[in-house]
């Protein structure tokens, strides 16, 4: 396992465990990170935007209401699509319900079969939480984020990277050490 993928399950369980301690900060980067797509996934399947803003907004009010059932050791992403699938999966039952043609139903059938599908199980939880670690990530300074990147992502040696960028290797263990600071304190800010 590379350092990068460690150090990115160490942030998603850190994230997973505030917010099951009820850290509304770390709730929010939860938010701003994937907001938009579990927008998307429940668009997916109820092809109207405005209700697949309100099931995404009801997925995360349901994560928030249910955050003593996280369990940390699991993968929180796919918990979260998880509540969404049901909420889409809901929507569309009851609008099924609704329906009088049978043509109409049959397609809402096919949406319900596609949303209960096990695999889609498998594929959620194969996803990675890349964009709350980019919250991070953006929040470096551009130097600094330069380094890092170059060392935990690309795996460059402390020399390689000073030779890159023409500094002296003092100027990237700097660098190196500033950036593990500002991710240790956004982590302590998780924990809260």
């Amino acid at each position: 396992m590379s350092t990068y993928h460690k150090w990115e399950q160490d942030v998603i369980r850190s994230l997973s465990t505030a917010i099951k301690s009820s850290s509304k900060d770390a709730f929010e980067v939860l938010f701003k990170a994937e907001f938009e797509n579990i927008r998307f996934f429940i668009f997916h399947y109820t092809g109207d935007s405005d209700v697949a803003a309100d099931l995404a907004q009801d997925t995360f009010l349901t994560l928030w209401d249910t955050r003593h059932r996280i369990d940390p050791k699991q993968n929180l992403r796919s918990y979260l699509y998880t509540i969404a699938r049901n909420k889409a999966l809901n929507h569309l039952s009851m609008l099924r319900t609704r329906m009088t043609d049978s043509i109409e139903r049959s397609g809402f059938d096919n949406m319900i079969r596609a949303l209960t599908d096990d695999s889609l199980v498998s594929i959620i939880d194969s996803l990675d939480m890349k964009r709350i670690i980019d919250v991070t990530y953006n929040e470096l300074p551009d130097l600094v984020r330069t380094i890092f990147v170059m060392s935990r992502k690309e795996g460059l040696s402390y020399e390689e990277i000073a030779r890159k960028l023409e500094i002296s290797v003092k100027k990237v263990e700097f660098n190196i050490s500033k950036a593990l600071k500002i991710f240790r304190k956004k982590l302590m800010i998780f924990q809260q």
